[in-house]
């Protein structure tokens, strides 16, 4: 577990990353998700990888029927 620090700059607050939880050169923005009192940082680019890349999928209840709509009767041309 690292431990960064909140600061105060032109009135706004900052956190100061440690070297090993850095995000990569690239990365400019982040998204801010506010959970209680967590704030959890994503890579803007990547808001998706966590989801894709979880090693437990979904659980086993997730959507266990899908509804399926009936195919419409349309005019040919």
């Amino acid at each position: 577990m690292h431990t960064g620090t909140v600061f105060e700059n032109n009135r706004t607050q900052a956190v100061r990353l440690p070297v090993g939880v850095r995000f990569d050169d690239n990365v400019k923005k982040v998204l801010i998700r506010k959970l209680g009192k967590e704030r959890i940082l994503t890579p803007v680019d990547h808001v998706w990888d966590s989801f894709f890349h979880a090693s437990e999928g979904v659980s086993e209840d997730f959507l266990p029927e899908r509804a399926s709509q009936q195919q419409s009767e349309r005019e040919e041309f």
